[in-house]
């Protein structure tokens, strides 16, 4: 089994260094050139499945790429960016602001990544061989996290750059091993 996850291409807020969290922000003109790159880059790959978020800049990065391989998209809101909350909008150029929303972050992260790793599961068990998740940076953490038994601490070791691929294969003894980290050679 391969699975290969995927962070949705840039939007205005991601270059204004803004949270998104589950605000649905559009992809940029930019975003939308970085999501074809990426499909051209993943065309060659096999794909039996896309499963995303169903925010629209996860959702258009997804049907970007589906267009080479033309196979099921689930969208999911079980896969979406967590809330920020009060944070969603505002700059995190501050150091003060920035530490607090790290604050914040690390409140939400248990709860959060129990519900994506949670779904995760139901994605491993579809019965396909390679798939597609197409999400956010706190999603594609999650995700890495339980696919490679690490501690939520250890998400910020993993960066996740916009349309990211990390490709995951499931070994013999049933455990997940990363074969490609944050890879945006595409752009």
């Amino acid at each position: 089994m391969r699975i290969t996850t995927i962070r949705h291409g840039e939007t205005d807020w991601n270059r204004e260094r803004k949270p998104q969290g589950s605000c649905d922000i559009e992809l940029n003109a930019a975003g939308i050139k970085q999501a074809e790159k990426l499909a051209a880059r993943l065309a060659d790959e096999a794909c039996e499945i896309i499963y995303t978020s169903d925010l629209s800049r996860a959702k258009k990065t997804a049907e970007i790429i589906n267009t080479h391989h033309g196979v099921e998209l689930v969208a999911s809101s079980q896969l979406r960016e967590t809330s920020f909350g009060e944070f969603e909008g505002k700059s995190i150029n501050d150091p003060q602001t920035a530490a607090a929303f790290s604050k914040f972050l690390d409140e939400r992260a248990p709860a959060y990544f129990a519900q994506i790793q949670g779904y995760l599961k139901e994605i491993i068990s579809c019965g396909k061989e390679n798939i597609f998740i197409v999400g956010h940076h706190g999603t594609i953490r999650a995700i890495i996290c339980g696919l490679l038994e690490r501690p939520i601490a250890d998400r910020v070791l993993f960066d996740i750059g916009n349309t990211a691929i990390h490709m995951f294969e499931k070994c013999d003894d049933g455990s997940f091993q990363m074969i490609l980290e944050n890879d945006t050679m595409h752009l």
